[in-house]
């Protein structure tokens, strides 16, 4: 039981939702099964009591719900079975439930169903509240478009021979419907060719639907206005720079009004993109990022179900150490390392903590927290290494630091599971360090050159300072 699709997912709820499930399985409305409110019970007291393997054992489970019987290993997948259904549709209708406009609009299409003319008018208005009322969500556009269709579908039970609004409207919002999400799409897709992955995307009509965008008026519609100036930034179809500034300043007017689920992503596509232009060199767009850091942790933006990526953890250490904001750093690696998924809590603090130290010149105390790493995060194993293959450099360990690189080197070329966007990187910094390690003072200055041209390298202002 301990591996099935019942016991992971009520692995994944806190007491609060054990609580509201508890209500639903027992509710004869939604289930009348005793049975499989005594494995539910049973579920319940093994999960208050830390899910113990023993608990979780079929025939052990089984033995408890029906003693003195023997064992049935159908009869018991049936209740599973069961219970697992009953969880879901709770999963679903908590969705609703938070979904105000639209259970509101849902409530408003049945009673039109039911030609209740007076009570649809009244949910109608509801509707429109809640939908008013609701966090600025991209959902928002949905539940208007939903809303004006029945109030179209309301005017023709009528039966009346006059002009109406609901059906242009109705046909707006389904533009503005599909305006927004061929741009979501169109947005992400253009943030993971820059960021990740070398594939290529289409992008059909586009030409069309910006052209429409542009002779909207969508000061009224904030997140049409962010997701196509987000198209123009990332599509650089405009000055980055101005594209760049006019899209946070459009973030930063409408950010308390925005769902946070929404602000996240708007907020983490501002990061990537800062993120980008760094790596590349246009360092102007560090101290804007370190901005967009501070905003997203002050307003808890960043955090998710109070937790923290670690790659915006590792991303935002390696970035104030660039700034050389040491004392910040110092604070922010052990204040959020809690925020941290568990799993990766350890290795982030130790790793993060081992840079943090290196850039003071502590040499020791970094080999000692590299040493509390485990590497089972691919990036950490690679930032790992090279941040062995600087302290071996500064602290003039030649043989050690060869060895390290010729075997870095060879890592970075048989990995297939890493891809070429991520060894790119790492692989000009060990071919880079290595021509300077055997290089003489007279040759710097074309190697530091060539270090500037590189378009992607890690630890680009190490190896230049190396060469002063």
């Amino acid at each position: 039981m301990e591996n099935s699709k019942l016991a992971c997912l009520l692995k994944k709820l806190d007491g609060y939702q054990w609580r509201s499930l508890s209500t639903f399985v027992e509710s004869p409305f939604h289930n009348t099964n005793e049975e499989v409110i005594s494995l539910f019970r049973y579920l319940h007291l093994a999960w208050q009591e830390g899910f113990s393997e023993k608990a979780l054992i079929r025939e052990t489970a089984y033995a408890e719900l029906f003693p003195n019987q023997p064992y049935h290993y159908q009869h018991l997948n049936q209740l599973m079975s069961n219970l697992l259904k009953l969880a879901e549709k709770w999963l679903a209708l908590q969705q609703l439930e938070n979904a105000q406009p639209l259970l509101e609009i849902l409530k408003a299409e049945e009673l039109l169903k039911l030609g209740l003319d007076k009570h649809y008018r009244q949910a109608g208005r509801t509707a429109t509240e809640a939908l008013n009322n609701y966090p600025i969500h991209s959902e928002q556009y949905y539940y208007s478009y939903k809303l004006k269709s029945l109030e179209e579908l309301h005017f023709v039970k009528q039966n009346q021979r006059r002009a109406n609004p609901a059906l242009q409207q109705a046909s707006d919002s389904l533009d503005d419907f599909y305006a927004l999400n061929k741009l979501r799409y169109s947005c992400e897709m253009l943030n993971r060719q820059r960021l990740f992955w070398p594939q290529t995307y289409h992008f059909p009509m586009m030409d069309a639907l910006i052209a429409h965008l542009r002779s909207q008026d969508l000061r009224q519609k904030v997140l049409l206005q962010l997701y196509f100036q987000l198209f123009l930034l990332l599509s650089e179809e405009q000055e980055t720079h101005q594209n760049f500034d006019r899209y946070v300043a459009i973030f930063d007017e409408y950010r308390q009004k925005i769902s946070k689920e929404e602000a996240r992503a708007l907020l983490y596509y501002a990061i990537n993109f800062c993120i980008g232009k760094v790596r590349y060199g246009e360092r102007a767009y560090a101290e804007k990022l370190f901005g967009l850091y501070q905003r997203g942790l002050n307003e808890k933006i960043l955090l998710e179900s109070d937790s923290l990526s670690p790659w915006t953890y590792k991303n935002m250490v390696k970035l104030g150490l660039n700034l050389k904001k040491y004392d910040w750093v110092e604070w922010f690696v052990r204040h959020f390392a809690p925020y941290l998924p568990q799993k990766e809590r350890k290795d982030a603090m130790h790793y993060n903590l081992a840079e943090l130290y290196f850039f003071q010149g502590r040499h020791e105390a970094a080999l000692g927290e590299l040493r509390e790493v485990e590497f089972t995060d691919i990036h950490y194993n690679l930032g790992g290494k090279a941040l062995l293959a600087k302290i071996y450099y500064e602290a003039k360990q030649w043989e050690a630091l060869e060895s390290l690189l010729a075997s870095f080197l060879v890592f970075l070329r048989r990995n297939k599971a890493v891809s070429q966007k991520v060894k790119e990187p790492y692989t000009n910094f060990v071919r880079l360090l290595s021509t300077i390690i055997r290089s003489l003072p007279e040759r710097y200055g074309d190697l530091a050159q060539k270090i500037k041209e590189v378009k992607v390298i890690n630890n680009r202002d190490w190896l230049l300072r190396q060469l002063e």
